[in-house]
Protein backbone atom coordinates (compact mmCIF):
# COMPACT_ATOMS: atom_id res chain seq x y z
CA UNK A 1 0.00 0.00 0.00
CA UNK A 2 1.30 3.00 -1.09
CA UNK A 3 2.09 5.93 1.73
CA UNK A 4 -0.46 9.07 0.88
CA UNK A 5 1.62 11.83 -0.07
CA UNK A 6 1.96 15.01 2.94
CA UNK A 7 -0.76 17.45 3.19
CA UNK A 8 1.01 20.83 1.30
CA UNK A 9 1.07 23.72 3.22
CA UNK A 10 -1.15 25.31 4.68
CA UNK A 11 -0.72 29.19 6.56
CA UNK A 12 -4.37 30.97 7.29
CA UNK A 13 -4.80 33.69 8.72
CA UNK A 14 -7.71 34.09 11.69
CA UNK A 15 -7.38 37.60 12.31
CA UNK A 16 -4.64 39.79 13.64
CA UNK A 17 -3.41 38.17 16.54
CA UNK A 18 -3.98 34.43 15.74
CA UNK A 19 -2.83 32.43 12.30
CA UNK A 20 -2.77 28.35 11.61
CA UNK A 21 -0.49 26.77 9.80
CA UNK A 22 -0.90 23.16 8.90
CA UNK A 23 0.24 20.19 6.41
CA UNK A 24 3.94 19.81 5.47
CA UNK A 25 6.68 22.67 6.97
CA UNK A 26 9.75 20.37 5.80
CA UNK A 27 12.91 21.17 4.18
CA UNK A 28 11.03 21.17 0.76
CA UNK A 29 8.39 23.85 2.17
CA UNK A 30 10.98 26.15 4.11
CA UNK A 31 12.20 28.44 1.43
CA UNK A 32 8.73 29.19 0.34
CA UNK A 33 7.63 29.50 3.96
CA UNK A 34 10.00 31.88 5.45
CA UNK A 35 9.40 34.04 2.13
CA UNK A 36 5.53 34.37 4.27
CA UNK A 37 6.33 35.92 7.29
CA UNK A 38 5.12 39.62 6.46
CA UNK A 39 1.64 37.72 5.65
CA UNK A 40 2.27 35.94 8.96
CA UNK A 41 2.57 38.76 11.35
CA UNK A 42 0.99 41.17 9.46
CA UNK A 43 0.20 44.87 11.06
CA UNK A 44 -1.18 43.75 14.39
CA UNK A 45 0.63 44.56 17.84
CA UNK A 46 1.45 42.61 20.69
CA UNK A 47 1.49 38.75 20.37
CA UNK A 48 0.56 36.25 18.01
CA UNK A 49 -0.97 33.02 18.73
CA UNK A 50 0.46 30.46 15.70
CA UNK A 51 -1.84 27.40 16.07
CA UNK A 52 0.82 24.35 14.38
CA UNK A 53 -1.30 21.46 15.43
CA UNK A 54 -2.39 20.63 12.06
CA UNK A 55 1.44 20.20 11.19
CA UNK A 56 1.88 17.06 9.71
CA UNK A 57 5.73 16.92 9.96
CA UNK A 58 8.59 18.13 11.92
CA UNK A 59 12.26 18.47 11.87
CA UNK A 60 15.01 21.42 12.08
CA UNK A 61 13.61 23.10 9.00
CA UNK A 62 10.26 23.71 10.77
CA UNK A 63 12.09 25.20 13.74
CA UNK A 64 14.39 27.18 11.72
CA UNK A 65 10.86 28.51 9.91
CA UNK A 66 9.20 29.04 13.27
CA UNK A 67 12.46 30.95 14.61
CA UNK A 68 12.59 33.41 11.41
CA UNK A 69 8.52 34.20 11.97
CA UNK A 70 9.60 34.79 15.23
CA UNK A 71 13.26 36.85 14.39
CA UNK A 72 10.73 38.89 11.69
CA UNK A 73 7.65 39.15 14.38
CA UNK A 74 10.34 40.62 16.83
CA UNK A 75 11.52 43.36 14.42
CA UNK A 76 8.17 44.71 13.93
CA UNK A 77 7.29 44.70 17.88
CA UNK A 78 5.12 41.76 17.82
CA UNK A 79 5.91 38.28 19.66
CA UNK A 80 5.37 34.62 18.42
CA UNK A 81 3.48 32.32 20.75
CA UNK A 82 2.90 28.57 19.38
CA UNK A 83 -0.08 26.95 20.35
CA UNK A 84 -0.51 22.81 19.59
CA UNK A 85 2.74 22.24 19.26
CA UNK A 86 3.34 18.79 19.08
CA UNK A 87 5.90 16.30 21.53
CA UNK A 88 8.21 16.40 18.65
CA UNK A 89 8.50 19.73 18.21
CA UNK A 90 8.43 20.36 21.75
CA UNK A 91 11.66 18.46 22.43
CA UNK A 92 13.53 19.91 19.25
CA UNK A 93 12.48 23.44 20.42
CA UNK A 94 14.01 21.89 23.92
CA UNK A 95 17.08 20.47 22.76
CA UNK A 96 18.26 23.62 20.82
CA UNK A 97 17.20 25.63 23.85
CA UNK A 98 14.47 27.93 22.18
CA UNK A 99 11.56 27.47 23.96
CA UNK A 100 11.83 31.39 25.13
CA UNK A 101 11.62 31.94 21.86
CA UNK A 102 8.31 30.66 20.28
CA UNK A 103 6.40 30.82 23.29
CA UNK A 104 6.87 27.38 24.60
CA UNK A 105 8.88 28.09 27.79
Amino acid sequence: MAEAAPATLRIERVDASRTRVSGALGFAEAGKASGRAGELIGDGSGALDVDVSGLRRVDSATLAVLLAWAAFAAKNGRTVRLSGASPDLRALAHLCEVEPLLGLA
